[in-house]
């Protein structure tokens, strides 16, 4: 039963993966625009930003919430995190993104799973209000906002398979107006090899109703033809679609183990249970497609080392596909570097220190500690991204 599992999510993967890339030089360029909710597409967590959205496979830990939500299955007991992100520094939007999540494992005997709650907000500063009466301003100032709650669980079915499903309540909202709707994520990780060091990831995110608008900026009042009196008349916003897209990525882990472990054959390591947590060194080789509905796919590559589990450095490249009307490989080559739709595309790094609570370990699990991370993104204008976070995981 175990091996017909197996086959059956392996050729599940060739068969998305074969549907995907058989239009990845098509594109999705001419829909660009035709999506709301674009915040949705904004990944909030440094750990997973330092890797450009190439961790759908190797992803763990409570940051899993927007790359992959399986990866949570990962959590040992709680974690809760924080993460600030200045939003295209040097742009003079004072753009700013915060990011807070709660994850806690259900169950000590038997695994019931794992829960999240996760909250996503994104601010514009203070804007002047302007009217046609007065273009200048000099009315007060009103604050955009873009929020959603994440509600989340993930559950391994056995000791190769996890899946996780997301519900995201989402909320764009100006000084009259506002736009509420919901979506949902769904994703799935398998994990083999002898140290569980190889990974096969594959999450579709952002499937949900459309959101239109509504709130008195959509009203007008003003005098019906043949009457004498004033009446309020309300617009009808048009609707828009959520920006899904499916994303499926790879790792491999590369371990090498020392002090206990180095004299040890690998059928000895495999049998006592060893992963990379226990490895002192760590490589890890991490790639994804991401196939949007409404905005360029992308392929994304990210090399992570790791020592010991206390220091984490990580670069990672995203690149989108081939613009229409390249006629040569020199055109090709300049459009792929130079000439992208998405602020993102490009290189990414980050780092991680470890401050670990105790020496102490169970069952080759690491002990309580905490996470400061940090990651900059590189962008195609202003310059750039920056992300700070802090994470507790007990």
């Amino acid at each position: 039963m175990k091996n017909l599992y197996k086959s059956l999510i392996i050729c599940t993967i060739i068969a998305l993966v074969s549907a995907s890339t058989s239009t990845v030089f098509a594109g999705n360029r001419d829909r660009s625009g035709q999506a709301g909710a674009s915040h949705l597409l904004i990944d909030p967590w440094a750990r997973t930003s330092g890797l450009a959205g190439a961790g759908v496979a190797e992803i763990r830990g409570l940051e899993s919430v927007f790359t992959n939500v399986a990866g949570l299955t990962s959590v040992n007991k709680t974690e809760l995190a924080f993460n600030r992100t200045q939003y295209l520094v040097g742009s003079g939007a004072g753009v700013a993104i915060n990011s807070i999540a709660i994850a806690q494992h259900l169950g000590k005997k038997k695994d019931f799973g794992t829960i999240a709650v996760s909250f996503f907000s994104q601010g514009f500063g203070e804007i002047p209000i302007t009217t046609t009466d007065q273009p200048e301003g000099g009315q007060g100032t009103f604050s955009p906002t873009l929020t959603y709650i994440g509600l989340h669980y993930a559950k391994s079915f056995n000791n190769f398979i996890k899946g996780g499903v997301t519900i995201k309540i989402i909320n764009e909202r100006i000084s009259d107006s506002k736009a509420t709707g919901f979506a949902i994520d769904a994703g799935v990780q398998y994990v083999t090899g002898k140290y569980e060091n190889f990974k096969i990831g594959v999450t579709l995110k952002n499937i949900g109703l459309p959101m239109s608008y509504k709130g008195d900026g959509l009203s007008v009042r003003g005098t019906i033809f043949s009457q004498d009196y004033l009446q309020t008349l309300e617009m009808r916003s048009a609707e828009f679609e959520m920006p899904s897209l499916l994303a499926i990525g790879l790792s491999y882990d590369l371990l090498f183990f020392g002090g206990e472990y180095a004299e040890m054959t690998k059928e000895e390591r495999a049998e006592e249970g060893l992963t990379r947590d226990d490895a002192e060194h760590r490589i890890t080789f991490a790639g994804s497609f991401t196939a949007n509905s409404y905005t360029r796919d992308v392929f994304s590559l990210g090399l992570e080392y790791g020592f010991r589990n206390i220091f984490m450095i990580r670069a990672a490249y995203g690149l989108e596909n081939i613009k229409k009307g390249a006629t040569s490989t020199e055109n090709e080559t300049a459009a792929i570097l130079f000439n992208s739709d998405s602020f993102f595309s490009g290189p990414a790094v980050g780092a991680t220190a470890v401050i670990p609570f105790t020496k102490e370990r169970k069952n080759h699990k690491i002990g309580p500690r905490m996470y400061i991370d940090y990651a900059y993104r590189f962008t195609n204008k202003w310059r750039g991204n920056h992300y700070i976070g802090i994470k507790i995981a007990l």
